[in-house]
């Protein structure tokens, strides 16, 4: 392993909390009225938000500039609106890429009567690659959870800084991220269970930044562990 990597841990336990109505979220990144001067932006990704929303109860994204959003349904599904374009249902197993505009805003809604749902925003800013004419209604990725013990690609926008991964591990499993960007910055954000990461204990809802790390090594802790990896550039 690589304990000299250049890293810093986001703890859980750390993050900024918002809660207002049937909407909660948890700010792994300073974000809105959460400040903290070491939660800086990774790179390009600027925003990573743990949301649930109560049954039937909705939520409205906007955003302050031109920049990608990924939503990424952990626990059941949502339904993203947006104004003059059909409601897209986006499930668990799914990741919804949106090129988010000022100039809109976006509805997200819990579509159950009685079960809570759990997602995550991320945000990143691709200026240069934003700024390519190219489709805004979006991408819906697919990948099976059920194929354990490997990374799979969650693919999004060609040309995007951030390439995200994702995979579901037995206890004792082990496995290798390869980092395909040139300045070889990874973070990695565990969504269940725990993981030994680069040598660091990483339990659910933490996150860990890594610079310059070619190769990332992990080992799962517990069954069931799901491991998230973005591999981000500057």
């Amino acid at each position: 392993m690589f304990p000299t990597t250049p890293a810093q841990i986001y703890l859980e336990s750390l993050r900024g909390r918002f809660q207002a109505g049937g909407y909660r979220s948890f700010r792994t990144f300073r974000f809105e009225e959460y400040y903290a001067p070491d939660r800086g932006p990774f790179g390009t990704l600027e925003v990573l938000n743990d949301e649930m929303l109560m049954p039937e109860c909705g939520h409205t994204l906007r955003v302050e500039r031109f920049c990608q959003v990924i939503l990424l349904p952990v626990a059941g599904a949502i339904e993203v609106g947006e104004k003059g374009r059909e409601p897209r249902f986006v499930n668990s197993g799914e990741a919804l890429f949106l090129l988010a505009s000022p100039d809109n805003h976006y509805t997200i809604t819990n579509p159950y009567p009685e079960e809570p749902i759990n997602y995550l925003q991320i945000r990143v800013a691709d200026d240069e690659f934003l700024s390519t004419p190219m489709s805004l209604s979006g991408i819906t990725s697919q990948f099976d959870l059920s194929e354990k013990n490997v990374l799979l690609p969650v693919r999004g926008y060609n040309g995007s800084s951030a390439h995200l991964f994702i995979g579901q591990y037995d206890g004792r499993a082990e496995g290798i991220f390869t980092s395909s960007n040139v300045d070889h910055n990874t973070f990695i954000f565990v969504i269940e269970g725990a993981f030994e990461v680069q040598n660091r204990l990483l339990e659910r809802r933490d996150g860990l930044g890594l610079w310059n790390a070619e190769a990332v090594e992990f080992e799962a802790l517990s069954n069931g562990a799901i491991l998230l990896v973005i591999d981000i550039g500057d």
